[in-house]
Protein backbone atom coordinates (compact mmCIF):
# COMPACT_ATOMS: atom_id res chain seq x y z
CA UNK A 1 0.00 0.00 0.00
CA UNK A 2 2.49 2.32 0.92
CA UNK A 3 4.40 1.51 -2.16
CA UNK A 4 1.20 2.58 -4.58
CA UNK A 5 1.07 5.84 -2.61
CA UNK A 6 4.50 6.63 -3.22
CA UNK A 7 4.12 5.80 -7.28
CA UNK A 8 1.06 7.98 -7.31
CA UNK A 9 2.86 10.68 -5.41
CA UNK A 10 5.39 9.88 -7.92
CA UNK A 11 3.43 10.09 -11.04
CA UNK A 12 1.82 13.79 -9.81
CA UNK A 13 4.57 14.85 -8.93
CA UNK A 14 6.16 14.47 -12.62
CA UNK A 15 2.96 15.70 -14.13
CA UNK A 16 2.89 18.42 -12.36
CA UNK A 17 6.67 19.39 -12.96
CA UNK A 18 5.84 19.04 -16.91
CA UNK A 19 2.61 21.29 -16.65
CA UNK A 20 4.17 23.79 -14.09
CA UNK A 21 7.96 23.21 -14.62
CA UNK A 22 10.50 25.53 -15.53
CA UNK A 23 10.23 24.07 -19.49
CA UNK A 24 6.59 22.90 -18.83
CA UNK A 25 3.68 23.13 -20.79
CA UNK A 26 3.06 26.71 -19.74
CA UNK A 27 6.21 28.49 -20.80
CA UNK A 28 5.78 26.42 -23.95
CA UNK A 29 2.52 28.00 -25.09
CA UNK A 30 4.03 31.42 -24.06
CA UNK A 31 7.28 30.81 -26.39
CA UNK A 32 4.75 29.34 -29.17
CA UNK A 33 2.57 32.46 -28.67
CA UNK A 34 5.72 34.70 -28.67
CA UNK A 35 7.03 33.30 -31.86
CA UNK A 36 3.96 33.53 -33.55
CA UNK A 37 3.79 37.37 -32.70
CA UNK A 38 7.66 37.95 -34.24
CA UNK A 39 6.13 35.95 -37.17
CA UNK A 40 3.56 38.40 -38.01
CA UNK A 41 5.63 41.43 -37.15
CA UNK A 42 8.00 40.43 -39.90
CA UNK A 43 5.52 39.64 -42.48
CA UNK A 44 4.05 42.94 -41.98
CA UNK A 45 7.34 44.21 -42.33
CA UNK A 46 8.18 42.10 -45.70
CA UNK A 47 5.02 43.36 -46.86
CA UNK A 48 5.99 47.62 -45.99
CA UNK A 49 9.36 46.69 -47.48
CA UNK A 50 8.33 45.25 -50.56
CA UNK A 51 6.32 48.11 -51.21
CA UNK A 52 8.98 50.27 -50.87
CA UNK A 53 11.07 48.65 -53.00
CA UNK A 54 8.04 49.10 -55.42
CA UNK A 55 8.02 52.74 -54.80
CA UNK A 56 11.88 53.03 -55.49
CA UNK A 57 11.61 51.52 -58.93
CA UNK A 58 9.13 54.00 -59.50
CA UNK A 59 10.72 57.04 -58.50
CA UNK A 60 13.76 56.01 -60.39
CA UNK A 61 12.00 55.75 -63.57
CA UNK A 62 9.11 58.06 -63.83
CA UNK A 63 9.96 61.30 -62.69
CA UNK A 64 6.37 62.89 -62.99
CA UNK A 65 5.59 60.44 -59.73
CA UNK A 66 8.96 61.61 -58.03
CA UNK A 67 7.22 65.30 -58.23
CA UNK A 68 3.89 63.97 -57.81
CA UNK A 69 5.61 62.41 -54.21
CA UNK A 70 7.66 65.58 -53.47
CA UNK A 71 4.39 67.59 -54.20
CA UNK A 72 2.29 65.74 -51.67
CA UNK A 73 5.17 64.70 -49.21
CA UNK A 74 7.10 68.25 -48.86
CA UNK A 75 4.15 70.80 -50.13
CA UNK A 76 6.19 71.83 -52.45
CA UNK A 77 5.47 73.62 -56.17
CA UNK A 78 7.19 74.52 -59.49
CA UNK A 79 7.35 78.41 -59.56
CA UNK A 80 4.47 78.52 -62.25
CA UNK A 81 1.81 76.60 -59.82
CA UNK A 82 -0.04 77.35 -57.67
CA UNK A 83 -0.50 75.53 -54.39
CA UNK A 84 -3.43 74.58 -51.93
CA UNK A 85 -2.85 72.86 -48.81
CA UNK A 86 -6.09 71.53 -47.23
CA UNK A 87 -5.84 70.38 -43.76
CA UNK A 88 -8.22 67.56 -42.05
CA UNK A 89 -9.88 68.67 -38.97
CA UNK A 90 -8.15 67.08 -35.54
CA UNK A 91 -12.10 65.96 -34.15
CA UNK A 92 -14.95 65.02 -35.34
CA UNK A 93 -16.85 67.98 -33.68
CA UNK A 94 -14.68 70.61 -35.70
CA UNK A 95 -16.47 69.87 -39.06
CA UNK A 96 -20.18 69.64 -37.52
CA UNK A 97 -22.59 72.37 -39.33
CA UNK A 98 -23.03 75.21 -36.66
CA UNK A 99 -27.25 75.27 -36.76
CA UNK A 100 -27.00 71.50 -35.01
CA UNK A 101 -27.02 73.01 -31.91
CA UNK A 102 -29.56 75.37 -32.71
CA UNK A 103 -32.08 73.02 -33.46
CA UNK A 104 -32.63 71.26 -30.20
Amino acid sequence: MKLNIFFLALIVALVAYMVLGHNGLLKYRELVRIKNNYELQLSVTEEKVTALETELKQVSKNVEYLEMLIKKELSLKKPDEDLYIIEKPLFEEDHKPENSEKTK
